[in-house]
C-alpha cells in the first residue's frame, strides 16, 4: 500500500510541478512610423497589455517598441527561444498590418512600400510570427493589426493587395484573436488606448476565464464600446480543456502543460483519491485534501480522517528475550531482570 501511494504521490509532485511552469510573452507596438502617418495608440496599446500579462501570472514579457525590420526579425528569433518549451506562448502585436499577395504582413516602422512587390523585402509575413510559438504548448497570437493601410493608397490598379484590414487564416493549435474581422479595421481608439487593448488587458488577468473563452468575451466587450462598429474575430483550434493564466477562485483546474497531455483535473483527483483508499491512513486523506480542498471527495475524506482519529489504538504485545536462569536457592529462582514470565515482568515462576 504505502509503495502504490508513494507511486501516486509521485506522479502528482511531478504533475503539479507543472503548474510551474513557464508563461511567456512578446509584446510588440509599432507607431512612429517613418513614411507614413504614425499611430497614436499602438505603443501605449501594447505597454497596457504587456502590464495586463504581468498580472495573468506570465513569468517572462518582453516589450519591443518601434521595431525596424531588422530589429523585428532579431526580436522574433530571440522570443522563439524562450518560446521553446513554454507552457503558454503568447505575442502581442499592435501596429499596421495588411494582406498582399495572398498573405498578411505586419509593417515594420521603417518599411516604405512602393509597390505591394516590396512585402516580403520590407514587412514580416506573419507565418514567421507564428512560427515563433511553434515551440510551446499552448500558442496565442493577438493581432492589433487591423488599422487602415495608407500605403495601399500609392500602389498601382490591379495590385493583389487590400486595403482594409487582414487576410482570415486557418492554423492548428493555435488561438489567433484579431482586434477586427477579416476586410474590416480596428478603431485607434479617441483616448490613449484602443477599444480592443482596453478590453483585452482587462479579461487577459480575470481569473476563471478559460483561454477558450478570452477572445469571444473580448469581442463582446468591443462590439459594445464601438456600438457594433468593431468585431473581433476569433480562429481558435486548441484543445477543449479548460486553460486558466491566471489562478481561479474556485477549485484547482488544469494548466496549460496538463490540458496539452489531456490529462484534465478530474482525473488527478482520481489518481489522488484511489491512492487515499489504499493507503487508508490520516496523512493519505489529509494529503489528498491539501491538493483538492474543495475536490469530489473532500466531504468523505474528512469523515476518513475523523473515523481513524477516533478509532482505538491497538498496540502489539511486548515481545521480551527468553528467559534465563541466573541464581537458584531451594524454591525459587531469579529470572534475568530483562525477561518476562507469565505477564508479570521479573517474577519468579
Amino acid at each position: 500500500m504505502t509503495r502504490l501511494w508513494l507511486f501516486v504521490a509521485a506522479a502528482l509532485f511531478f504533475m503539479g510541478s507543472s503548474l510551474e511552469a513557464k508563461q511567456v510573452a512578446l509584446i510588440i507596438g509599432n507607431a512612429q512610423y517613418l513614411n507614413t502617418s504614425p499611430l497614436d495608440n499602438a505603443d501605449n496599446d501594447a505597454n497596457l497589455v504587456a502590464e495586463a500579462a504581468r498580472k495573468a501570472g506570465f513569468d517572462e514579457v518582453t516589450i519591443a517598441l518601434d521595431q525596424s525590420v531588422d530589429d523585428f526579425r532579431l526580436t522574433l528569433r530571440r522570443f522563439r527561444e524562450q518560446a521553446d518549451g513554454a507552457d503558454v506562448a503568447m505575442v502581442y502585436y499592435a501596429g499596421h498590418g495588411m494582406e498582399g499577395q495572398g498573405e498578411n504582413w505586419l509593417v515594420p516602422i521603417d518599411a516604405e512600400l512602393n509597390s505591394s512587390f516590396d512585402l516580403p523585402f520590407e514587412t514580416i509575413n506573419l507565418n514567421r510570427l507564428m512560427e515563433t510559438v511553434a515551440g510551446a504548448q499552448v500558442r496565442v497570437v493577438v493581432l492589433d493589426a487591423c488599422r487602415n493601410n495608407p500605403f495601399a493608397n500609392s500602389w498601382r490598379a490591379g495590385s493583389r493587395a487590400v486595403a482594409r484590414g487582414l487576410a482570415g487564416i486557418d492554423v492548428d493549435d493555435v488561438l489567433v484573436i484579431y482586434a477586427a474581422a477579416p476586410g474590416q479595421t480596428a478603431s485607434d481608439g479617441d483616448g490613449a488606448n484602443s477599444p480592443f487593448a482596453i478590453s483585452l488587458a482587462a479579461r487577459l488577468p480575470e481569473p476563471d476565464l478559460p483561454l477558450q473563452l478570452l477572445g469571444g468575451t473580448v469581442r463582446d466587450d468591443v462590439l459594445k464600446a464601438t456600438g457594433g462598429k468593431q468585431r473581433p474575430f476569433v480562429s481558435a483550434s486548441i484543445t477543449g480543456t479548460p486553460i486558466y493564466l491566471t489562478p481561479t477562485r474556485s477549485a484547482p483546474v488544469a494548466s496549460a502543460s496538463t490540458a496539452a497531455a489531456g490529462v484534465n483535473q478530474a482525473e488527478l483527483e482520481g489518481i489522488a483519491w484511489r491512492g487515499a483508499l489504499a493507503t487508508d491512513s490520516v496523512s493519505a486523506f489529509s494529503t489528498y485534501l491539501s491538493l483538492f480542498p474543495t475536490g469530489q471527495y473532500a466531504s468523505e475524506a474528512a469523515l476518513k480522517i475523523s473515523a481513524l482519529l477516533a478509532s482505538p489504538v491497538v498496540l502489539a504485545k511486548p515481545r521480551y528475550p527468553r528467559c534465563r536462569i541466573r541464581k537458584k536457592h531451594k524454591n525459587f529462582q531469579y529470572p534475568d531482570p530483562e525477561c518476562q514470565i507469565d505477564g508479570i515482568h521479573g517474577a519468579a515462576r
